[in-house]
């Protein structure tokens, strides 16, 4: 006798779980790749800024990691464009379920309703006028 293959779904609850920690994994990936390139960057800009001064600096060998920039910035927008995809897919998913991103409805809190039923304390000039003297 065969058993029945086993099979897995996903709630929408927890697909909005997984693109949540997606996102927050990929937006920290995506800043230090752009620590790394402006790192790259100003070592270069630094190294420039000195040849420029003095023909002395022109030995200077090129910044480290100068030879992997094109690739972290294909790295970086290939990032930028999945956080992109992941926070319109959370933010599809959220309506649906009626998560954090969807509109609500404006309900009258609570709170305004007690202000306006609070009692009405006299001014400290009118406290005073009213205090009898003994």
């Amino acid at each position: 006798m065969a058993l029945p293959p086993i099979q897995v779904s996903l709630t929408k609850f927890e697909q909005i779980e997984i693109l949540r920690a997606e996102i927050d994994l990929r937006e920290k990936e995506l800043h230090e790749t752009d620590k790394q390139i402006r790192k790259i960057m100003f070592e270069n800009e630094r190294q420039k800024y000195l040849q420029g001064i003095h023909p002395a600096f022109q030995q200077l060998s090129p910044p480290e990691g100068m030879e992997q920039l094109a690739q972290l910035n294909l790295n970086r927008e290939t990032l930028g464009t999945a956080c992109e995809a992941l926070r319109a897919a959370l933010g599809a998913l959220e309506a649906e379920t009626g998560g954090p991103s969807a509109p609500r409805a404006q309900a009258a809190s609570p709170a305004a309703g007690a202000a306006s039923r609070r009692p009405k304390f006299d001014s400290f000039e009118k406290f005073g006028q009213n205090k009898p003297l003994t």
